[in-house]
């Protein structure tokens, strides 16, 4: 599992010289400008908002033990830090990969010609069909999702462990539900329907989490990150899709 993590983390590496060599750099721009404008607001959104709940918390309890309510102070802030990160980036990938995804889907389906030629791409939808798709996927586990994410967030109440078991579980969570959308852009223009492309992922649940996770490390680099972290996390996925596929084919899982 672990060496499949990594197989999908180190797929980013891989994505500068794929658009280079295949000219492949203009479908970048216009979705990278998109999810910088999306990044920005909902990063502002999120600070104002876990800075005012960091506060009413912060003055609706006072305990009498100067040093308890400095441990506490300093706890609130914690965790105030880690809903900051973990609202915005669970915000903005639902959104950008539902917003972007007529975009993502011409990028992934580009990259499989550039890659694998024209013939390889089975599937074209519309721009309407791609959004519906898009959306379902995305919705499809967002709220077993949100029930981890707030038992993770609640382990943050726990002063130092609670922080960093929290801050490690929220990572992985993120993660493994990102890599699943990632990997769909390519699934569907293969001809995959979402009960096809969910088993192909849950197949290669560790590799959709290594890509995840690269996403997310993209996206703790301000701005540059915010704008190509949904580019590059799909050109990553197409790539490790295509991969799996050919093997895949050449054993007779897929037809």
């Amino acid at each position: 599992m672990l060496r499949a993590f990594l197989s999908g983390l180190s797929a980013y590496r891989r994505v500068p010289g794929t658009l280079l060599r295949h000219g492949l750099w203009p479908y970048q721009f216009a979705p990278a400008l998109i999810s910088l404008l999306l990044g920005a607001g909902l990063f502002a959104a999120c600070w104002l908002g876990a800075g005012a709940v960091h506060g009413w918390l912060d003055s609706l309890i006072e305990l009498r033990s100067a040093w308890l309510d400095r441990a506490f102070s300093l706890g609130m802030t914690a965790l105030a830090f880690l809903a900051l990160i973990t609202a915005f980036v669970f915000l903005h990938k639902h959104l950008a990969l539902i917003i972007l995804s007529p975009l993502l889907g011409k990028i992934a389906e580009e990259t499989v010609k550039a890659v694998k030629g024209p013939a390889f791409a089975r599937s074209e939808l519309s721009f309407a069909q791609s959004l519906a798709r898009s959306t379902g996927v995305n919705l499809r586990y967002i709220f077993r999702e949100i029930l981890a994410t707030l038992g993770f967030l609640l382990c943050g109440l726990i002063p130092v462990v609670g922080s960093l078991v929290s801050a490690a579980g929220l990572f992985i969570i993120q993660s493994k539900y990102l890599g699943y959308g990632l990997m769909d852009f390519p699934l569907e223009h293969r001809g995959f329907d979402v009960k096809r492309s969910d088993e192909f992922v849950r197949r290669h649940r560790a590799l959709s989490t290594g890509l995840g996770a690269g996403y997310l490390l993209l996206m703790m680099i301000p701005f540059i990150g915010w704008m190509f972290a949904p580019t590059f996390g799909t050109v990553a996925g197409t790539l490790k899709a295509l991969e799996h596929l050919e093997n895949e084919s050449g054993n007779g899982v897929i037809s």
